[in-house]
């Protein structure tokens, strides 16, 4: 049986005895001097949140996939078989880079015609190497803008843009454009449309941190018109029916017959000879049997002529559009979109029944912003009901939520220093310290609550003795938070733009609360509850 007489040691953790000595101090000079304490600490604190007036709101920071996504557009009209032999050039281009360890391309559609691009449209996916394996003398984001300038000198008649495989492959299926901010011109006139978006590109790339500005949809090309001449093909007895597939047959070749082989089947197409169909005369020389068995020029037939015509048309709500996409560097999504748009509203004129619409990531922010709109206040509502119901006393609840204040207040401040803007990252970050900076003011709270009693003649006592004694719980609890998010909010691996926002707000806030707290609510403690006052019934807390 072991002995349990020996008495039991007590360990003194000397840097926790010093701050405590020093806290009790500086606590008992500014509890004499409550009032001025409480409206110049609270002052501090509103001129720290009003710094939130100068962060800049995206959706989401700038991913690293550990790939570069590049997107080349030749000149509309490009047949497939020469942009594809471009392709190799880019890639051979590309491969010279060390930290570059594969190059895939795909020009035109895929095969399973999700993604209708026409033949110029070149997607180049750059794999890169390990980031441990790079020298130290270039960038990611270096390396992006050296592949672009390379490759625009080499194809001076092409457009390049960069961005990440998968949030550029998300972003385009989810609002249609994988730019960072999409302005669409919305109507029926695609003459009028185009050139009001010529205009809005103008204003775009003149703009501070507009990078890869174009127009989605590519200008007008030559296509080949047949206008039947239906009075000269009654007067020869020749059916509409059969000059239309006789161009058929002749431009795109016409199934005539199916050919099974076991479980596979081929379509045998009929076509003419390319000698007999690359060009307009080819064309109009063509023979079509009348009724009489002669053999009729197309040319009399049929007015056939090159003429400019859309290349694609996109649409939206059964209306058409022309989207103006540009990339967002250097500067936040929400401040740029209102800077262009004050610009299109003054220098642009929008005709009735068109509008334009931002879209891209800047549509999500939106969506987001609307749903931390209603999320933060909702968590507030709640932080505050449940207070309540442990206090029973709406003046201790007060107290105890000005935490979301101090917490507010430091999540801003962090963001500011590290030059980060308000994103849905760092707007979970706010969600959660509003709920943890709270369990500092109740144990403060509390801890006065139990000290005080009934007795308010000693109330100063009471408070200073609760809040040096909870001091070391305060300190336990908020500082294993702020150290444990340390690695987070300093990570530079892949993935971890996202993680730093939000443990940022989080640091700051658990810092901001950690000062604060401490030195505030004590004070206003005592001065919303002044001795000389008719005594209140004070509500216990375990």
């Amino acid at each position: 049986m072991i002995s349990t007489d020996k008495p039991l040691k007590e360990h003194k953790n000397f840097i926790l005895d010093f701050v405590t000595k020093r806290y009790h101090g500086f606590l008992e000079k500014i509890l004499n001097k409550s009032k001025l304490t409480v409206v110049a600490g609270f002052s501090v604190v509103a001129v720290l949140i009003l710094f939130g007036g100068s962060l800049g709101t995206e959706f989401l920071p700038e991913l690293d996939e550990g790939s570069i996504f590049l997107r080349s557009f030749m000149p509309s009209g490009i047949t497939i078989q020469e942009n594809a032999k471009i392709a190799p050039l880019i890639r051979q281009t590309i491969s010279k880079y060390p930290p570059v360890n594969y190059v895939i391309t795909q020009t035109g559609r895929n095969d399973d015609g999700t993604d209708p691009f026409p033949t110029n449209r070149t997607e180049i996916l750059v794999g890169l190497k390990d980031y441990k394996l790079w020298s130290d003398t270039i960038t990611k984001k270096e390396l992006v803008k050296k592949v672009q300038d390379d490759l625009q000198q080499r194809f001076p008649g092409a457009f390049f843009s960069s961005g990440q495989p998968i949030i550029d492959q998300v972003m385009e299926i989810v609002t249609g454009s994988a730019a960072d901010l999409a302005i669409s011109v919305v109507g029926e006139d695609l003459q009028l449309m185009r050139a009001k978006a010529d205009s809005i590109a103008l204003l775009v790339k003149k703009m501070d941190g507009a990078v890869s500005v174009n127009i989605e949809q590519e200008g007008m090309q030559a296509q080949l018109a047949v206008n039947i001449n239906r009075e000269n093909a009654a007067r020869f007895g020749i059916n509409i029916r059969d000059i239309q597939q006789m161009i058929e047959a002749a431009i795109g070749g016409k199934v005539i017959s199916t050919l099974y082989e076991g479980t596979k089947r081929y379509d045998i197409v009929a076509r003419f000879l390319p000698e007999n169909r690359n060009s307009i005369n080819a064309l109009q020389n063509l023979q079509v049997p009348s009724a009489n068995g002669a053999l009729i020029p197309m040319s009399q037939l049929a007015d056939i002529r090159f003429v400019e015509g859309q290349t694609n048309i996109y649409r939206i709500n059964s209306k058409r559009m022309v989207t103006v996409r540009t990339n967002i560097r250097g500067r936040d999504q929400g401040g740029f979109v209102q800077e262009i748009s004050e610009k299109i509203n003054k220098n642009v004129k929008i005709p009735e029944g068109y509008s334009v619409i931002y879209g891209g990531q800047y549509e999500n922010l939106e969506r987001a912003g609307k749903q931390l709109a209603l999320t933060i206040p909702l968590t507030i509502v709640m932080v505050f009901t449940f207070l309540f119901m442990l206090f029973k006393h709406f003046k201790y609840t007060l107290i105890t939520m000005s935490c979301v204040l101090f917490a507010l207040a430091g999540g801003i401040i962090a963001l500011y220093i590290r030059g980060y803007h308000f994103n849905v990252s760092g707007g979970v970050g706010f969600v959660s310290i509003f709920g943890i900076s709270v369990m500092a003011g109740v144990l403060l709270v509390s801890a006065i609550n139990r000290e005080r009693g009934m007795d308010d003649t000693l109330l100063k006592g009471n408070i200073l003795n609760a809040s040096v004694n909870q001091l070391s719980a305060l300190l336990s609890i908020l500082v294993v938070a702020i150290v444990g998010l340390v690695p987070a909010a300093t990570s530079t691996g892949i993935g971890s733009d996202v993680q730093r926002p939000l443990a940022t707000v989080i640091i700051g806030g658990l810092s901001s609360t950690l000062i604060f707290a401490p030195l505030l609510i004590p004070p206003l403690y005592f001065w919303m509850n002044k001795p000389g006052k008719k005594a209140e019934n004070v509500a216990k807390s375990e």
